[in-house]
């Protein structure tokens, strides 16, 4: 299971519990600096890091299984479950509103209002960020009642800005980092998009199934946002992934 952006493996113990029940060995590994509770030491730490920096924390993880893993990701992990498919570390992988790759470009007017929020934050790509609680709550929280998005930005911590520079202005990226071999991606693929996330909508999604190809199942959950791990019907969205995942395993 490997967790989105300004977040930890917290996002994703539901569906590992799942999981677990339905028989999978699940492992939830942290991107460097994510598994503390946030404090402006863990915060600045965080400052240059980038996207490569938590592909090869989890490439390092995954060499210690003795097993090619089925690889779940949420938002920026999905970006990562690509990256490690392009090199033969992955036998199947689950995108769950994975996050935009180099190339693909925004298709709504929230996708584009995001941009230029990050655009009116300076030099951000220098520091680390942690949006606003209205903007957590417009764009990845909208499915939770409003108790529930409090809990759920109360334990987000601050995200490199670099990161966030390398997801939403891949196109001044030099390292083109979230760039992916989809020809080196040889595994099956379920791609999972939120017909309410703003953030990466559906529209959007489907432009990075396609270029998939026939390898990708491209399924759009009905009335879920962008945190569908922590909405109140996740398990609907846990039980498609399993049999989705269990059908794989037996093929």
């Amino acid at each position: 299971m490997i967790h989105g952006t300004n977040a930890g493996p917290w996002t994703m113990s539901n569906f590992s519990e799942y999981f677990e029940q339905r028989g999978f060995r699940c492992h939830s590994p942290a991107y460097r600096h994510h598994d503390r509770p946030h404090s402006d030491d863990s915060s600045a730490i965080l400052a240059g890091t980038s996207i490569a920096d938590y592909v090869e924390d989890i490439i390092g993880f995954v060499k210690t299984l003795n097993t090619t893993p089925i690889l779940v990701g949420h938002s920026l992990g999905g970006l990562i479950a690509q990256k490690l498919a392009a090199i033969g570390l992955a036998r199947a992988i689950v995108l769950l509103n994975g996050s935009v790759n180099w190339g693909v470009l925004p298709t709504t007017r929230q996708e584009r209002e995001l941009g230029k929020m990050f655009m009116s934050a300076g030099s951000f790509w220098e520091n680390t960020l942690l949006p606003d609680f209205d903007t957590m709550a417009k764009f990845g929280l909208n499915k939770l009642d409003s108790t529930e998005q409090r809990r759920v930005f109360d334990r987000l911590i601050p995200e490199s800005g670099r990161v966030m520079f390398e997801l939403f202005f891949w196109m001044f990226d030099e390292n083109q980092t979230t760039k992916i071999d989809y020809d080196g991606v040889t595994c099956p693929v379920l791609m999972v998009s939120g017909s309410d996330d703003l953030a990466i909508p559906p529209s959007t999604a489907r432009l990075i199934a396609e270029r998939h190809g026939s390898r990708a199942t491209f399924y759009e959950a009905e009335s879920f946002g962008h945190y569908l791990t922590l909405e109140p019907e996740w398990k609907k969205i846990a039980e498609i992934c399993a049999n989705w995942m269990i059908d794989v395993k037996e093929s």
